[in-house]
């Protein structure tokens, strides 16, 4: 119609909120909002707005290495009715996958989740996660709410050369089994996208995709 509506803050912040991703109808918008408390971290919160009424959409307790958060969490997307939400944290470069459904959290990939504390060489605790990952991708969830696509990432401390050594596989979760995809023959690819019956999208390498594979 040629209005412009600006998207109503969560009561107390300060900053201007982001959506990300919008409902087939229209009524509900997903993003997320900063707190402008720049004394506490100023941290990102997912919100789902209503009507255009914004509520905070919960957040796990930790981290998904299982530290306090740092930055925070952001919703990215939702499915065609917007009752399954998906994002990602924004700590650290782990971009740990959330999805919410039934007014719930719990990370996406929950079955293949696992933190493991490596001892480095120095003697000192270094926590590595396998967990699917999610950064900016506004695309990866089924219309019906059914699948979500991410990226399985796996780390293992490298003590000879004293770093993590990361893989990347293309993954979905479905948000009704709770269990996990991994396609382990596509290492080094990412999966972009999926449809209601489980054909997945694949991209080669994670940035600039140009050629890719659909999986069942």
């Amino acid at each position: 119609q040629g209005n412009v509506i600006m998207p109503k803050q969560v009561e107390g912040f300060k900053l201007n909120p982001h959506v990300q991703g919008i409902s087939e109808d229209g009524r509900i918008w997903v993003g997320y909002n900063q707190t402008g408390d720049y004394d506490n971290n100023n941290l990102f919160h997912p919100v789902k707005w209503v009507d255009g009424v914004p509520e905070l959409l919960p957040m796990p307790e930790t981290s998904l290495r299982g530290v306090p958060f740092i930055n925070g969490c952001m919703a990215r997307g939702c499915s065609a009715d917007g009752s399954v939400i998906y994002g990602s944290s924004w700590d650290n470069l782990d971009f740990g996958m959330l999805y919410w459904k039934d007014g719930k959290v719990d990370w996406a990939g929950s079955d293949v989740r696992r933190i493991h504390t490596e001892i480095n060489r120095y003697g000192e605790e270094e926590i590595c996660v396998d967990a699917m990952r999610c950064m900016a991708d506004l695309t990866q969830i089924s219309p019906n709410g059914t699948w979500i696509a991410g990226t399985y990432r796996t780390e293992e401390y490298d003590k000879e050369n004293d770093e993590v050594l990361q893989a990347n596989y293309p993954a979905f979760f479905n948000t009704e089994t709770k269990t996990t995809t991994v396609f382990d023959e596509y290492a080094g690819c990412v999966a972009m996208g999926v449809t209601d019956d489980g054909l997945g999208l694949i991209g080669i390498q994670g940035m600039g995709v140009n050629s890719g594979f659909i999986v069942d």
